[in-house]
């Protein structure tokens, strides 16, 4: 997405005579400034730092403008002078005024991911070659359909590919053919824009981040809303694009192009059941957020010291196991009981602080042991851990010794505790295994996950690490 800087005027929707100059300047890597030869607030409140959910603009181009989420960043007062501030801009909605916060609400929104056309490996492009009699070339013709349409229906929305083609170039001695590739979501109902992205658009990034084993951002964002149209001459309607933009500081490097071996599937692995999968990933999403969003937030913060990514993997694991299998040694019922059994033969001679933290220690003894759930894991993913896990009881060890020590500190197991390229591998086959749960939630194929685990580069590169220093 390419930065732009707009000149424009501005004003508030409850004050839309008071016009404000200004420009908007806007760098997917950084912030979104809105610079002002003015103030929205008045002098009696010069000493306020204003947050304003929008602020409407039309720039000296035309184009209608929404600043969404804006505080105050700088404000300055000359005299003699006048005048200046400045606003952090969360959202810029091109296309359309909205009035209200609660007015912001799409039909359709279409979305431009990083990696998305590596990964679905769809095009529209065709290409032809013909050579002379003495075999050069005489003749090279590239043509374009739009390709079949690919739709999912969900509980709450319908999912499917759209494509926009464009040509450009002085078509003498350049021709420039491209096509663009968005997931276009529809939901039942309209939705406001911060739920299509809590509730929908999350879910989808994090799927396609899992299929890539790559940080996935949406670069292009378009929306649809029947406030916004145009009735054509001939009595069609046809429904303005507004355009979204917001910034990404911590977007990576997009110039790397990513091949079908470096994910974990690609959307040709799971074509014939797309659906399904995706179906299985949004309905188990409420169950497993808490997984999603440690497992994730390792992946987005590539910069995570590997202690931290060691702990939020491991921590995540043993969610897993708890959210989806359970994992008590008797019932609530029955614990009850045991519970005020054990409480009663604690001392009450004993320190009041000893005394709770006995309680409350106890509270959880019901609980699986963290050994206990990592060996009902393997035992899950027992068709194909074995790439990379040779030994089970000595990678159960390492795993809840390195994580008791990270957690207390305890210079007693500090000498048995992983580090370095040891706790790197370690945390991989934490992440492996991790992986491989989510597959299975998917409802992929044992003998399908085992094929995409056996080509993967990443994993095939490790297993090859493990083999030369163990």
């Amino acid at each position: 997405m390419e930065e732009f800087e707009y000149n424009g005027i501005w004003w508030l929707p409850e004050n839309p005579k008071k016009k404000i100059s200004g420009t908007l300047k806007f760098n997917q890597r950084e912030d979104t400034i809105l610079e002002l030869i003015g103030s929205f607030k008045e002098i009696k409140d010069i000493n306020e730092i204003p947050e304003l959910n929008i602020i409407l603009g039309i720039t000296s181009n035309g184009k209608i403008i929404t600043l969404y989420k804006c505080y105050e960043s700088n404000f300055h007062v000359s005299v003699p002078g006048f005048f200046s501030s400045s606003f952090v801009v969360s959202i810029i909605f091109q296309g359309y005024h909205f009035e209200k916060e609660e007015d912001i609400k799409f039909d359709s929104l279409s979305l431009n991911y990083s990696h998305l056309e590596e990964w679905t490996r769809i095009s529209g492009f065709k290409s032809k070659s013909e050579n002379d009699s003495e075999n050069h070339l005489k003749k090279y013709e590239v043509s374009y359909s739009f390709p079949p349409k690919v739709e999912a229906k969900l509980a709450k929305f319908d999912l499917s590919f759209d494509y926009n083609f464009t040509l450009d170039g002085d078509r003498i001695k350049e021709v420039n053919l491209k096509q663009t590739m968005f997931i276009k979501i529809e939901p039942h109902t309209q939705v406001h824009f911060n739920d299509y992205e809590k509730d929908i658009c999350y879910h989808i990034q994090n799927f396609l981040s899992l299929a890539t084993g790559q940080a996935v951002f949406p670069l292009i964002l378009k929306g649809k809303t029947n406030a916004c149209k145009t009735k054509l001459s001939d009595g069609r309607v046809v429904y303005n694009d507004i355009l979204i933009f917001y910034s990404i500081k911590n977007l990576p490097d997009l110039s790397k192009k990513l091949h079908p071996f470096d994910m974990l599937f690609s959307f040709r692995d799971i074509s014939d059941n797309f659906e399904k999968y995706l179906k299985n990933w949004h309905a188990k999403s409420e169950v497993l957020q808490p997984v999603y969003d440690l497992y994730f937030g390792t992946l987005y913060n590539p910069s995570m010291y590997l202690q931290h990514e060691f702990l939020s993997l491991i921590q995540a694991l043993e969610s897993y196991h708890r959210r989806v299998d359970g994992g008590k040694y008797v019932s609530e019922d029955d614990y009850t009981q045991i519970y005020k059994t054990l409480i009663s033969v604690i001392p009450q001679e004993l320190d009041n602080d000893f005394k709770e933290s006995l309680n409350q220690k106890l509270k959880y003894h019901n609980e699986f042991s963290l050994r206990k759930r990592l060996i009902e894991i393997l035992k899950k993913c027992e068709d194909v851990e074995n790439l990379l896990i040779y030994d089970h009881e000595r990678f159960v060890k390492d795993i809840v010794t390195t994580r008791n020590f990270l957690t207390h500190y305890d210079k007693n197991i500090e000498m048995k505790a992983k580090n370095g390229q040891e706790l790197y591998e370690l945390t991989q086959k934490i992440k492996f295994i991790l992986e491989i749960c989510f597959l299975i939630e998917l409802e992929i194929p044992i003998k399908t996950i085992k094929a995409l685990v056996s080509r993967n580069q990443r994993y095939q590169y490790l297993a090859r690490q493990l083999k030369h220093f163990n």
